[in-house]
């Protein structure tokens, strides 16, 4: 079995589809999943006034805003700002103007 983790793999996000979410107004692109590992990589896009629905982190998130702000756990976060969320973390961000990010996960979320 070849480990996907050493591979090098080269998206082009303008390619692939948005999807829509389970919380309206949030869409997403996937740019990788291993489904072994549940470990993921993808773009959401909030619309403005979008919320993502309560969930929990069981092996953390990372995200980068790339263009907007997106408001989470009491804070705004604008373009260029990389967030860091530990093991068992809970939030329900949302933006008031609309976002894109990029997040990173190492595991699937799990609704709360």
């Amino acid at each position: 079995m070849t480990d996907k983790c050493n591979q090098s793999l080269y998206v082009d996000s303008s390619e692939l589809p948005w999807r829509e979410s389970p919380s309206p107004g949030v869409s997403w692109k996937k740019l990788f999943f291993d489904a072994e590992r549940g470990e993921s990589a993808v773009l959401l896009k909030f619309e403005a006034g979008a919320s993502y629905g309560a969930h929990e982190h069981p092996g953390g998130e990372e995200y980068l805003v790339l263009e907007g702000t997106l408001d989470d756990g009491g804070r705004q976060y604008g373009a260029g700002t990389y967030v860091r969320h530990p093991a068992g973390s809970r939030h329900r961000p949302h933006s008031a103007g609309g976002c894109l990010v990029f997040v990173r996960l190492p595991e699937p979320i799990r609704d709360v």
